[in-house]
This record gives C-alpha cells, sequence and structure tokens, in this order.
C-alpha cells in the first residue's frame, strides 16, 4: 500500500539531509510567464552562496529516493 506525502513534507526531508553537508533545497519560479506555472526547485550551497544543481519539481521525486528521502512504497501527493 502507498503512502502519500505532500511536497512541503519531502522538501523538509531532503532539507534535512541536504543540512549535513552545507547545502539547502530552494523554490522559486521562473522568470519565463506562462499559463501554466511551474516551480522549480534549486540546490544552494550554504557557505558559498552559489547555485549547485536545477530541479524541477518533476525531477523531485527522483532526487528524494537517491538522497534516501523517500522510501519506495512512499510517493509525492499531487
Amino acid at each position: 500500500m502507498k503512502r502519500f506525502i505532500s511536497i512541503r513534507e519531502l522538501t523538509t526531508r531532503i532539507n534535512r539531509r541536504l543540512a549535513k553537508d552545507s547545502k539547502q533545497l530552494l523554490k522559486y519560479k521562473p522568470r519565463i510567464s506562462s499559463d501554466h506555472p511551474i516551480d522549480e526547485y534549486a540546490i544552494v550551497d550554504i557557505k558559498t552562496n552559489s547555485i549547485i544543481n536545477f530541479h524541477m519539481a518533476s525531477e523531485l521525486q527522483e532526487f528524494a529516493r537517491s538522497l534516501g528521502c523517500l522510501k519506495l512504497m512512499e510517493e509525492i501527493a499531487i
């Protein structure tokens, strides 16, 4: 049986994991305006204040699984 978790809960889990490496997942809106705005996510190194990696919302679930923040029986509730 699958357990659904919210985006907010998932980003909290990811930020807890990334805090060990002085990194943080930040959410932002792209500058391109469209009818269907997409939230994007970026990993930022807190020490150097530089962007390390970009992740769109569709890739967030796979990224969380690679970090070990999302179990096999969990999915993101949309």
